[in-house]
């Protein structure tokens, strides 16, 4: 992984860098979150290559909350979670909050009878799945959902790209968007090239667009009874159709983290701020769910506890009929992708159901808030902002501000992430950069680490 990453992204950025040597050379550590796994793996292995520097982050992290608790026992050189850091816990030494990514929290699903469709649900739907109250995919609320939304299924089971996939979500009546991600090792060689709609029965090009990032999006004109081949560079991603599906009467394995988890932080939050103030945003999804433990206990064997986003993701992936919560890029892999497991459309307070992408992400972030520390405040009632995907994440590493050889090279990994390494790569990693003032807050909370 190494090597290609090496041929890819390192030697791009290695003029980015010049205070890192070989002869200077500093180990750095970190655990956590699982959120940020894939973007960690990718952007410390650059990191490295392009220093001489040996930054390392635990894979698995081990989640949010033992993120906080190996940074408080001096067990790592900086932290990484997902949620704000419990006031009970001691940390007895100086520190900040260094927000550095985001990312879309996909709700996942494999469910094999609807032949490739992409649900849409709302956050009433999402809200009785997840709570245990809607316990058959042929609820009548999901499928008042994907009355109020067109399904579009996909063909296509595997991408003739391997690393590059493609996203679809109703824009307007008679109209789509398409979404097209490129892996950084992908985008290497595709950079520039066109990402085509194409009327798969005329063999006509309808739409075109350049991909320049990781990402690009084309809206086009929809109609019923065609298929849409998503094309990059010539090669086809996906197949897409406009369809009905009759949803199965077949039970509802809802896949939860059973570790603490930021990501479960964030999921139950926007449960609690856009469908049911009941639930409560912690990083114990068994402390979430309004009931707590015993509630979920009640349900048996419909909910499946799994450690870490990867876990969650397998099980989903390997199981027909579950559903669950993960960062985004851990659908859109390959191997799971194979397998059938999708990303929902979820519907956000402007009444659109949306995709996951990274643009729609950066979309919902554009109206956060940051306070002194440097935490975010996410705004679920952005009613005006039609094209957010509303169910995020903002993954933190937490730093210190003693002055030592150590200290400095983390201020460097995280500086050079939000200014070189996010904005050129977080997007074909399935995350999104911050900007804005959201990066303005980052950059000023990092210059706080290594400066006492």
């Amino acid at each position: 992984m190494k090597k290609k990453l090496l041929s890819s992204v390192s030697l791009a950025v290695a003029g980015a860098l010049a205070f890192g040597t070989v002869a200077l050379a500093e180990s750095i550590s970190g655990s956590g979150a699982t959120f940020p796994q894939q973007f960690q793996a990718s952007a410390t292995a650059a990191f490295n290559a392009a220093t001489g520097n040996n930054a390392t982050y635990a894979n698995p992290g081990g989640g949010s909350s033992k993120g906080v608790s190996d940074f408080a026992a001096g067990l790592t050189d900086f932290g990484g979670t997902d949620s704000a850091v419990s006031s009970s816990t001691r940390i007895n030494f100086d520190w900040v909050y260094v927000p550095y990514v985001g990312g879309a929290i996909a709700v996942a699903y494999r469910l094999d009878e609807l032949g490739g469709a992409t649900l849409s649900l709302s956050p009433a739907t999402v809200n009785g799945i997840f709570g245990g109250t809607i316990t058959k995919w042929n609820d009548p609320s999901i499928v008042n959902d994907l009355k109020s939304n067109p399904l579009w299924a996909n063909s296509k089971k595997k991408s003739d790209l391997k690393g590059a996939s493609a996203l679809i979500a109703n824009n307007a009546p008679g109209s789509a968007v398409v979404t097209v991600s490129a892996i950084p090792s992908v985008l290497r060689s595709v950079k520039g090239k066109s990402v085509e709609i194409v009327d798969a029965k005329a063999k006509k090009v309808l739409k075109k667009a350049t991909l320049t990032k990781g990402e690009a999006s084309v809206t086009f004109g929809a109609k019923e009874g065609v298929d849409y081949s998503v094309r990059l560079n010539g090669k086809e991603l996906a197949n897409f159709r406009e369809v009905e599906v009759k949803m199965p009467d077949k039970d509802i394995t809802v896949v939860y983290r059973s570790d603490g988890s930021g990501t479960t932080n964030n999921f139950c939050n926007f449960i609690r701020n856009a469908a049911n103030i009941d639930w409560v945003a912690n990083n114990a999804f068994t402390s979430c769910i309004p009931g707590g433990s015993s509630r979920v206990s009640s349900f048996g064997s419909r909910f499946q506890g799994q450690s870490g986003s990867a876990n969650v993701s397998n099980y989903i992936a390997n199981n027909s009929g579950s559903i669950g919560y993960t960062e985004v890029s851990f659908v859109s892999d390959a191997t799971r992708a194979a397998k059938g497991m999708k990303a929902a459309n979820i519907r956000n307070a402007g009444g659109k159901y949306v995709a996951p992408t990274a643009a729609a992400t950066s979309s919902f972030l554009s109206g956060s808030t940051v306070d002194g520390n440097g935490f975010a405040t996410f705004d679920y009632k952005q009613a005006t902002n039609t094209t957010a995907y509303p169910i995020v994440a903002i993954t933190y590493a937490l730093a210190k501000t003693a002055k030592n050889a150590k200290n400095d090279t983390v201020k460097q990994y995280l500086e050079w992430i939000l200014n070189t390494y996010a904005p050129a790569n977080a997007e074909a990693l399935a995350y999104a950069p911050l900007t804005g003032a959201l990066k303005t807050a980052a950059l000023a909370q990092v210059a706080k680490v290594n400066s006492k």
